[in-house]
């Protein structure tokens, strides 16, 4: 009796080992936002509460910009287990593959931000995409959206024709060459020295960031006539964490990650609209004066960026992968 006893405590002190073993497991992300970012705070906001949505088993603790890899080394560090994960943009890892910059930022592929989340949740985008990251050792879990972004200029840029001889401020890659096809000069600099370059008359307009964080950077200042809402650059954020490390959790685990930040994905996008609709106004009363465009002027600029993802698509077999999916939710959405 006394054995079975001791048998039955040996098991129960068993399960209970077990438990605190599986118990509060941290995970290390780093993002590519700063902290104090609108983008960082809700990020930050989701993975503080994934220790309470998983009772206790899960806990993301999330690092700011630069904390332990640069932005275009998270991918491997991911993958080499130096960090646990990343919220980041893929087109940071185009030098992985250039097919990771399409992913990234597809140029005006999208009518409205809601389009990203619909291919990515509905339009098997989740699932390519998954299955390109998992290549690369990283096991995607969630995406977001930071908002399409403006384009602050310092002249009235109504339509295509009005790109040309202009000065702007853009990124390295097909962001450049897609203005380069409108006719204007990209220039590249870094974010740090948009406002003095405008002012300085430098660049007359700058690929920067959403209308809210261009009107908090004080770049409407000079800048007065930006084009909102964006008509070009809406990137995506790709939330990763190691394959290993994905694969060792329950099954329990694995579903809790990716429904739970699906949540994160509904309030980036609001909170992204939301602030912008808050600066849109302020920046009305100080005399700005936003530019919309017309759908047949955002076509042309469509026309030249889908043929900027097929020259990818030609060179990448992951960003092939990507754009195959893309062509065909665009097609089912008439957006073709």
């Amino acid at each position: 009796m006394k054995f079975k006893k001791l048998l039955l405590v040996s098991a129960l002190s068993a399960i209970c080992f077990s438990q605190v073993a599986q118990a509060n497991k941290v995970l290390k992300f780093e993002s590519t936002n700063f902290a104090g970012e609108e983008a960082y705070e809700v990020q930050k906001q989701w993975t503080d509460g994934l220790e309470k949505a998983s009772n206790g088993r899960l806990s993301i603790e999330l690092l700011p910009l630069n904390s332990v890899l640069k932005s275009d080394d998270l991918l491997s560090g991911v993958r080499n287990k130096i960090i646990d994960g990343a919220i980041s943009t893929a087109a940071w890892y185009s030098g992985e593959d250039p097919g990771f910059g399409l992913i990234g930022d597809t140029l005006s592929a999208w009518s409205s931000d809601e389009d990203i989340l619909k291919f990515y949740y509905f339009g098997g985008g989740f699932k390519v995409v998954d299955t390109i990251f998992q290549k690369y050792g990283a096991k995607l879990i969630g995406v977001s959206v930071t908002g399409a972004e403006s384009l602050p200029s310092k002249v009235k840029i109504e339509k295509v024709d009005d790109f040309k001889g202009l000065k702007i401020r853009a990124p390295s890659g097909p962001v450049q060459e897609l203005f380069a096809r409108l006719g204007a000069s990209p220039v590249g600099l870094p974010g740090s020295e948009i406002y003095t370059s405008l002012e300085k008359g430098v660049i007359d307009a700058a690929d920067f960031s959403t209308f809210a964080n261009n009107e908090k950077q004080g770049v409407h200042e000079i800048a007065k006539y930006p084009i909102y809402p964006g008509i070009h650059s809406s990137p995506t954020v790709h939330m990763i964490m190691n394959l290993e490390e994905y694969n060792l959790l329950s099954e329990e685990d694995k579903y809790l990650l990716t429904s739970y930040f699906k949540g994160m994905a509904l309030d980036s996008l609001l909170k992204a609209h939301y602030e912008d609709r808050l600066a849109y106004n302020k920046a009305i009363k100080e005399g700005v004066h936003p530019i919309a465009w017309n759908k047949e002027e955002i076509s042309k600029v469509r026309v030249q960026a889908r043929e900027i993802w097929k020259k990818i698509a030609d060179k990448s077999e992951l960003g092939n992968m990507y754009y195959q999916s893309l062509i065909k939710y665009l097609e089912s959405q008439g957006d073709m």
